[in-house]
């Protein structure tokens, strides 16, 4: 989710960073946040539970089930050295 950055000293020294603009979140209403873990979800890996007499959204199954599958990053491929 985080973007590139380009950063450049001016002649005082200091160092700006310059982030491309907009939102990570893309569309309108297309991810929303899990009341346990917080991460942002699409509305189908989600599901609504009562909690203390609310109505929140949680991941479905588990947070920690989500995180294994959903977020797991694929791995990365090790040039070979001839």
């Amino acid at each position: 989710m985080a973007k590139d950055n380009s950063t450049r000293r001016t002649a005082d020294g200091l160092r700006y960073t310059s982030k491309e603009t907009g939102s990570p979140f893309t569309g309108n209403g297309s991810t929303r946040s899990c009341f346990r873990c917080g991460r942002h979800r699409l509305p189908q890996l989600l599901q609504s539970i009562r909690i203390l007499g609310r109505t929140e959204m949680v991941c479905k199954p588990s947070c920690k089930v989500l995180a294994e599958t959903v977020d797991a990053k694929p791995p990365v491929p090790v040039p070979s050295v001839e």
